[in-house]
């Protein structure tokens, strides 16, 4: 059985999350050998529900051919599936408890570069919001940063547009399956994302699109970011959920602020209240809160350093343009704290990573 035709299967089981299936595929090795356990090694050894059991071995007979005709879409169309398990997974992703098992992934693009930026906003937004929208993108081309949106109506397909227009990689998060585009007015611009970019989801091809389903994206865009800016919301809406998901994921949120005029409902000005974000008048302020000053390239950076030792590359590779603690690069890099301690103090030398406060960690270069 192929890995990716039991991954497909798995994620068709409506009984089971990512947090048990990835669970189940950790202590088994692989999506392949879950589907290869007898019910009683489930049901004792990852604790699934014998009504669970039942549905996964039922779908094992009645989704078969499903699982072959996507396999067979996805090798038409050129849509590749990225386990949790492989080392193109998003790293910033992978770090949250409820993270996909697996993406669809349809374009060129590294899922870990050293700076992530979602730029969110309102379907319906002001001139303004779009020119600021487009200053944001024109100011970041030259800082190494890859932008993620939900393409989307108003400031999502604006960010999109731009990077296109700047060169900027980005990555458009859908809350659907692969075969489709929504809105379909947006279905040149998703073809354009992939020349330096990618589409993806977690969403089984052939989905049905349902309200419920953005959420689920609106966590993806908010996990695979560094920090997110909310350029103009409401205060209720996709774009709040975003902000407010991201902010629990300890990722940095940032907004414009908007003339408080009665009426406005402005979703900008309640986060910045709430002190989910941070106001922010333009890129430097992103950049100065996240320390960002040193431009980059949009290459993988720990490639640019060939005198590296296999252990600093691979702590380079966990160390995204997100400040990370002590704990996390123990855990996401799987290195020995002996090996960090020796890492993180070389690259310091060498001027690669910053040391912070309560024993933080950023990388610079």
């Amino acid at each position: 059985m192929d890995e990716n035709f039991a991954l497909i299967l798995l994620s068709r089981c409506k009984g089971l999350g990512p947090i048990l299936t990835k669970s189940a595929i950790n202590r088994f090795g692989s999506a392949k050998a879950v589907l290869e356990q007898k019910p009683i090694e489930l049901k004792h050894q990852c604790g699934w529900s014998p009504l669970q059991i039942a549905e996964l071995k039922q779908l094992e007979k009645s989704d078969h051919a499903v699982a072959c005709r996507d396999l067979e879409y996805l090798k038409k169309n050129n849509i590749e599936i990225i386990s949790f398990k492989s080392n193109a997974y998003p790293l910033r992703l992978k770090q949250i408890v409820d993270a996909p098992t697996f993406l669809y992934v349809k374009g060129n693009i590294d899922l870990n570069p050293s700076r992530t930026l979602a730029i969110v906003g309102t379907r319906k937004p002001r001139a303004q919001s779009l020119l600021l929208t487009q200053q944001l993108i024109e100011d970041a081309q030259n800082h190494g940063v890859q932008i993620i949106s939900g393409l989307a109506y108003g400031i999502d397909i604006c960010a999109h547009k731009n990077a296109i227009k700047c060169d900027v990689p980005n990555i458009g998060v859908l809350a659907h399956g692969l075969d489709q585009i929504y809105p379909k007015a947006h279905y040149k611009t998703s073809s354009e994302i992939q020349k330096n970019g990618a589409l993806i989801s977690e969403m089984p091809l052939f989905t049905n699109l349902h309200p419920d389903l953005f959420p689920r994206r609106n966590r993806i865009i908010a996990g695979m970011s560094d920090a997110v800016v909310v350029v103009e919301s409401k205060t209720v809406g996709g774009s709040m959920s975003t902000a407010q998901i991201a902010r629990s994921y300890d990722r940095d949120v940032f907004a414009f602020p908007e003339i408080p005029i009665k009426g406005n409902n402005s979703g900008c000005n309640a986060l910045i209240k709430r002190q989910v974000a941070e106001l922010i008048e333009d890129f430097s302020d992103v950049c100065k809160s996240m320390n960002w000053s040193i431009k980059q390239r949009n290459t993988p950076q720990y490639n640019l350093f060939p005198n590296l030792t296999t252990d600093e590359q691979q702590l380079l590779q966990t160390l995204t343009g997100k400040r990370m603690h002590i704990d996390e690069l123990i855990q996401y890099s799987k290195l020995p704290l002996h090996t960090i301690t020796l890492c993180v103090l070389e690259l310091e030398l060498k001027g690669i990573i910053q040391v912070l406060p309560g024993k933080y960690y950023q990388r610079i270069a």
